[in-house]
């Protein structure tokens, strides 16, 4: 699964499954894979059977809460990511995801307190998990916040400084704040990190329009379209 031989995986626990049907961890593992590779609707019988399995697991409300967020069932998945809850009032990544939830719906207040519960929750427990601080600097982007959107952003970028989004968002918070050059460096780390990540590149091209270099603009604005092209529309 890890080296993306999807087909292959499961295919490996189909073997396993046949001798210990209700191998809770398999069933989990199954459905992740099939969640990468595309295959919704047995990812999601996947998790159910391990729901079936071990009724009072969180873990798999939490994914398929997930595939229904990347669906747009809402809802649903908040239904699925409160029942995490309520079966684990610590699953740190449901309160993450419920807040995700809460912000497709407008409801940015409630997002911003599942959020803050996360990030109580992993900032000394969990020092590498960076999602929730990497979407709660989206939000705060959004709500024109660009010190903290930075600082999130930032903090992220030392829990995993393997993860660009974390110095794209950096630099899209320097960039809203009107510090062009500083943001720049932080877009260039984006962009050398994951040469096959579009979105640096959009603010690359604003940013040297802003500057006066029309030419570089111009070379980062087609990079994006290009990029663009080529992408998965559903990033899992």
């Amino acid at each position: 699964m890890l080296s993306h031989q999807f087909d292959a995986a499961s295919e490996t626990l189909h073997t396993l499954l046949t001798k210990t049907p209700d191998d809770v961890s398999a069933l989990l593992l199954l459905g992740q894979t099939q969640y990468l590779n595309a295959h919704d609707t047995d990812a999601a019988l996947s998790f159910q059977r391990a729901i079936a399995a071990a009724p009072n697991n969180p873990e798999p409300h939490y994914w398929l809460g997930r595939l229904d967020y990347q669906d747009g069932n809402v809802p649903k998945a908040m239904a699925e990511f409160q029942k995490a809850i309520q079966l684990d009032a610590t699953f740190y990544r449901a309160y993450d995801n419920l807040g995700l939830c809460y912000e497709a719906l407008g409801e940015n207040g409630h997002a911003m307190e599942n959020y803050v519960h996360a990030l109580k929750l992993v900032y000394k427990n969990h020092p590498d998990y960076d999602d929730v601080y990497l979407n709660m600097s989206g939000l705060m982007l959004k709500l024109g916040n660009s010190q903290k959107a930075f600082d999130l952003a930032a903090e992220a970028s030392s829990r995993n400084p393997g993860n660009p989004r974390s110095f794209f968002l950096a630099g899209k918070a320097l960039e809203q704040a009107g510090q062009s050059d500083a943001s720049l460096k932080w877009l260039k780390h984006a962009v050398e990190m994951d040469p096959t990540y579009p979105d640096p590149h959009y603010l690359l091209a604003r940013v040297y329009r802003r500057q006066g270099k029309s030419q570089e603009s111009k070379e980062e604005a087609a990079k994006f379209k290009q990029l663009s092209d080529k992408a998965p529309k559903i990033m899992r």
